[in-house]
């Protein structure tokens, strides 16, 4: 079981070294750049903000494993399953210069930075290691370094909350996809071409949102809510219904989405 969670933080250390190119980005915490980044990325700092008082509170107490097991749920739940899933195709498939993708960089290095420094009292030899790799000209160790001092200004309690309900809308949507995938009507999610059916305050949230970025399909739209039986719905979410359909036209052989006007270039 040990092996397993070392396996996912060491995967999530490889990714974010991978898409960094071993590089290290120095960028200030405070900076108002960050307050330019979108949203997703603004959701993430809250997320670290929150990590960094129950550190605080865990470290105090010497509570060791319950720190553990916050920054390792980070890695896997936040990170990996969640803000890495949706930014791989920014990270891949965008313009080396766009803005989306030199925010996600930036907030790359960051989180890098920072997962060392907590993860250092824990996994002490694979820190220093890493360590040693963004720092060739430094004769300096992972363990001589200050933890993280977090911003206030990274909360943001507001979009914290707008976060967590689209995240109930992607957690449908994910079941309604894995739903068909069982059945073989579907192979991956970007097979998918899905129509969500909202009430009226989750229609809201997600209008000018790029749903099929967020649920990686092809396609993706926002209805009003409709009484039809044969639509996907959890039981326990009242307000969110799914139809999947498969998606019709070429798959582009630059982003691997399934388009009738493939974005090729």
């Amino acid at each position: 079981q040990q092996a397993e969670s070392y396996r996912k933080i060491r995967n999530t250390f490889r990714f974010l070294l991978g898409n960094l190119r071993d590089q290290k980005i120095d960028l200030d915490p405070n900076s108002k750049e960050i307050e330019k980044w979108p949203e997703l990325e603004r959701f993430m700092l809250h997320k670290i903000f929150l990590l960094n008082k129950n550190f605080k509170k865990y470290f105090k107490e010497y509570n060791f494993h319950k720190l553990y097991r916050e920054l390792l749920n980070f890695c896997s739940l936040d990170l990996s399953a969640f803000y890495f899933d949706i930014r791989k195709d920014t990270l891949y498939c965008d313009e080396i210069k766009s803005s989306k993708r030199i925010a996600c960089i930036r907030l790359l290095n960051l989180i890098l930075d920072m997962l060392l420094k907590w993860f250092a009292p824990i996994l002490s030899f694979t820190t220093e290691e890493i360590f040693k790799i963004l720092n060739k000209d430094k004769n300096s160790s992972i363990h001589l370094e200050t933890f993280p001092v977090i911003p206030s200004k990274w909360e943001n309690e507001k979009l914290f909350q707008k976060w967590n309900k689209l995240k109930i809308v992607r957690n449908v949507a994910n079941a309604a996809i894995e739903a068909k995938r069982s059945n073989k009507e579907i192979g991956s999610s970007l097979e998918a071409d899905i129509k969500v059916y909202l009430d009226k305050e989750y229609l809201k949230l997600c209008k000018d949102f790029n749903l099929s970025e967020y649920f990686i399909t092809s396609k993706a739209e926002a209805k009003q809510m409709i009484s039809d039986d044969k639509l996907f719905k959890l039981n326990d979410v009242e307000n969110v219904k799914i139809l999947v359909k498969k998606a019709k036209g070429k798959k582009c052989s630059r982003c691997w989405k399934i388009l009738e006007d493939p974005c090729e270039r």
